[in-house]
């Protein structure tokens, strides 16, 4: 057991969608991690065709490496990516980079940051390239202070049909003796997660790790859940490795 009162775990199951998931099982296999490759959400691509014509002076916000993945290759993506790009942080950052966007500035990593950014800057209009769920509204700040914004949903994620065969073969072979380590990175991840578990014993089998208290929320009834000490990817498996 480990200082934290955790036994170490090798196993670690991955909840997020491709092909961040498998991204993510490398460095862990690297870290001497055995990852269990199980997404619980998969994006779909919408509403490219309105991409919009450039204004003078616009930059692009972007709050997920998804909305990236989601234009990367389009006609849309094609006029957009010589702007501006302001990413909420790094990972998005380096996403909009390897989709070939010359000029990115990376924020904190949350919403607040973003504006911040932003507001300094001050573009004359903000492209938003959005989910279609998403968290605060970046367009009512902006407008708010002086500064245009166009939001245009990319991308929805879509919970899938049935439990991934790697969680339900996972789940089997796990017991309070060979703890399963779960990285869970999004609010939706976790209720899709919660709902393939619903008919399972999993008491004592599994210990979370959550990206921030919103994601941890509706996990804490189903074991030890874990909060990354801010919302993003190093510091969750930071916290992995400093816990198990």
């Amino acid at each position: 057991m480990t200082s934290s009162g955790i036994d170490p775990v090798s196993r670690v199951l991955l909840t997020r969608p491709e092909p961040a998931a498998s991204r993510t099982a490398r460095d862990l296999i690297r870290r001497g991690y055995q990852p269990v490759v199980a997404p619980m959400m998969r994006m779909r691509a919408i509403g490219l065709a309105a991409l919009p014509e450039v204004p003078e002076g616009a930059a692009v916000a972007v709050t997920s490496a998804r909305a990236i993945e989601a234009v990367a290759g389009s006609p849309g993506w094609e006029r957009l990516r010589g702007l501006p790009v302001f990413a909420v942080g790094g990972a998005t950052g380096a996403a909009a980079r390897d989709a070939g966007a010359a000029k990115v500035e990376a924020a904190g990593g949350d919403l607040g940051s973003l504006c911040d950014h932003l507001l300094r800057a001050r573009p004359g209009a903000v492209i938003y390239l959005a989910g279609r769920q998403r968290s605060g509204d970046l367009c009512a700040i902006l407008q708010a202070n002086g500064i245009p914004c166009e939001m245009h949903e990319v991308y929805d994620m879509e919970a899938v049909p049935e439990p991934p065969v790697a969680l339900v073969s996972a789940l089997a072979a796990c017991d309070p003796a060979d703890p399963l380590a779960v990285l869970v990175y999004s609010r939706r991840s976790a209720e899709a997660l919660i709902a393939a578990l619903a008919a399972l014993d999993v008491r004592g089998r599994l210990v979370f790790f959550a990206l921030s208290e919103q994601v941890a929320e509706p996990l804490r009834g189903l074991g030890p859940c874990h909060v990354a000490a801010e919302p993003s990817e190093a510091a969750l498996i930071a916290l992995l490795e400093k816990t198990c």
